[in-house]
């Protein structure tokens, strides 16, 4: 008996627990579901929603005209007619179109109220909706006109109108200063090139409430608007009392030419694979900017660690920190940078020999035939047309390299921005059309001082067509200069970089000197003088004329003239033959040349 009496007793006190959780739960037991708990909250809130909107209903019964509370009333039920937190959105989306409905009839004249319709629309209907409010909004305030140009702007955004979005941005802000398409209105008057006025109304603009909201501003005007405007809005964006990041602050700084203020921004920043490639680009070129050769070194190995398909534009900054510290650039983890430099420099210096094969073939077979080619300058071989081309491209690469990127270096090469490559990029180019010249020094003693000004009878036709041409480019200089282009780059081409780098060094002289004087000399010679006159030893004039113009234009690194650089190579190649010379080609050279730096001072 006591044995049957004890293992009751364990079985009645093993099934406690689970009577205890089958039990029914009692008023405010915590242990429900989620999915009840959840119900609970749905129905709390679809309950308060109700009341609130009962609330409204009530108050717009008593002021039926006022069009600020029924439109209160819409807002209110537009924050839950999409919202994925409730259940009962679907409700909320049914009372939102019967008070849109009910508001655009009462109420649709109202400019408030035919806004709120408008911000509902999209796409194509919002650009006719919002073309025929303009139509009547003249007796609008500037304010709620502003609104109405920056819904057109984001409706011709969507269909990809850059140009009437670019149009009504500008309009936007200039009627209402806190409009959210600044930055459109921005970027489209910048691409125009009216980067004045650009920067006047990203200058005027309210500070916004948020650093965030400054920060992609002072990136916009690095990004399409010259000289020092990023550091100047970063300087009034610090005054309103908003912190702006480290990187956007360096990236200001930088682009003004403040590279020891660069780093001062980035010294509470520290590197490593936390940062973004961008960023830590953005480290190595405020290091390079500085002449910090170990700051430089460690950003350095850094983005060798962290960005393995960056080879190219490392290589560039290695070539930097060779000037700046030839110690550091030592570091055994740079070799591969080291090797590809060198790579780079034999392939600079064999590509144009092997352009030359194919040439000394064609000139073996027109020999043996006995058909040979008559050069148009005497001492000239494809040996000089060889060594000639590979001096002038081994050395505009090798000086901009090291010089120009001790100054600033982007990432890519290039300059980050144009205060940055002055005044050194005009003294690099010097230097390198003068070690250009030093290098073909024999070659121009071989040439010989009788061919430069040429030989025999010219002709006044002649130079029609080199005059139709030099005409056709000031007009197209003027126009550009007169009244710009819409399709204007944000960011000024190479040459007129060079352009106002010799005028910030030594005013509009010594650009004219750079640029029309001392350019067309060295590149004539290296291309009409040497190139063109080796190849026409080994074929004929055409082939060899059109091949020099190709090379020609491509070292120029410009694709959007690239036919005018090819039509302008021929044609001088086409002269030198005729004159026998260098002078006349030189001459139209110069004439183009100094067309071009007179349009690019005076915009």
């Amino acid at each position: 008996m006591y044995r049957i009496f004890r293992s009751l007793l364990v079985a009645a006190l093993g099934l406690l627990p689970l009577t205890h959780a089958h039990a029914a739960p009692s008023k405010g037991n915590p242990l429900l579901t989620q999915d009840v708990l959840t119900q609970q909250v749905d129905a709390a809130s679809h309950a308060k929603y109700r009341e609130i909107v009962a609330t409204f209903d009530a108050a717009i019964r008593e002021r039926p005209a006022d069009t600020a509370l029924a439109l209160a009333r819409c807002q209110f039920m537009q924050n839950y007619s999409w919202s994925e937190d409730v259940r009962w959105a679907a409700q909320a989306q049914t009372d939102l179109s019967i008070c849109q409905e009910t508001l655009k009839e009462k109420f649709g004249a109202v400019p408030e109220v035919a806004l709120y319709t408008l911000q509902s629309t999209h796409g194509k209907a919002a650009i006719e909706q919002g073309l025929a409010l303009l139509e009547t909004s003249a007796r609008w305030s500037p304010g709620d006109r502003g609104r109405l140009h920056a819904a057109l702007a984001n409706a011709y955004e969507a269909t990809q109108d850059k140009r009437n979005a670019g149009k009504h941005a500008v309009e936007s802000a200039r009627l209402w200063p806190e409009t959210p398409v600044l930055l459109l209105a921005v970027r489209y008057l910048a691409s125009t090139g009216d980067k004045t006025q650009a920067t006047r109304l990203l200058m005027d603009a309210p500070a916004p409430k948020v650093p965030w909201l400054a920060s992609t501003r002072i990136n916009t005007a690095y990004d399409v608007l010259p000289g020092t405007t990023a550091r100047e809005l970063l300087q009034r964006m610090q005054q309103a009392g908003l912190k702006i990041d480290a990187y956007t602050s360096a990236r200001a700084l930088l682009q003004a030419g403040d590279a020891a203020g660069a780093q001062r921004a980035l010294a509470d920043t520290q590197p490593g694979a936390a940062e973004i490639a961008q960023n830590r680009a953005l480290r190595l070129s405020v290091a390079l900017a500085a002449g910090d050769g170990k700051a430089a070194s460690t950003a350095l190995q850094s983005s060798l660690e962290h960005d393995t398909g960056n080879r190219w534009p490392l290589s560039q900054s290695y070539a930097v920190l060779l000037t700046i510290d030839p110690l550091a650039a030592m570091h055994p983890a740079f070799l591969g940078l080291m090797l590809t430099l060198i790579a780079i420099g034999l392939c600079i210096v064999s590509l144009p020999g092997l352009l030359m094969f194919p040439v000394h073939y064609v000139g073996t077979v027109r020999a043996r035939k006995g058909r040979p080619t008559l050069p148009i300058f005497e001492g000239i071989g494809l040996r000089h047309a060889w060594y000639g081309l590979a001096v002038f491209c081994l050395v505009t690469w090798v000086v901009p390299a090291l010089m120009i990127g001790q100054t600033s270096t982007s990432g890519t090469g290039m300059p980050a921005d144009l205060p940055l490559a002055q005044p050194k990029l005009a003294i690099a180019q010097f230097i390198t059309l003068g070690l250009v010249s030093l290098a073909l020094a024999h070659t121009l003693w071989k040439f010989g001082w009788r061919q430069w000004p040429g030989d025999g009878q010219w002709k006044v036709r002649w130079f029609i067509w080199p005059a139709i041409l030099l005409t056709i480019t000031a007009l197209s200089a003027w126009t550009m200069t007169r009244h710009g282009l819409p399709d204007t780059p944000d960011k000024p081409v190479w040459n007129e970089i060079i352009v106002r780098s010799a005028e910030q060094a030594g005013g509009a002289g010594l650009a004219f000197l750079l640029i029309a004087i001392a350019v067309p000399i060295v590149e004539e010679f290296v291309f009409r003088g040497c190139l063109l006159g080796g190849l026409t030893r080994h074929m004929s004039f055409a082939a060899a004329n059109l091949w020099q113009a190709v090379i020609f234009a491509s070292v120029h690194f410009d694709a959007k003239h690239f036919l005018f650089f090819m039509l302008f190579g021929l044609t001088t190649g086409w002269l030198a033959k005729k004159t026998h010379g260098l002078a006349v080609p030189i001459v139209i050279h110069a004439i183009n040349n100094a067309i071009f730096v007179g349009m690019v001072l005076a915009r």
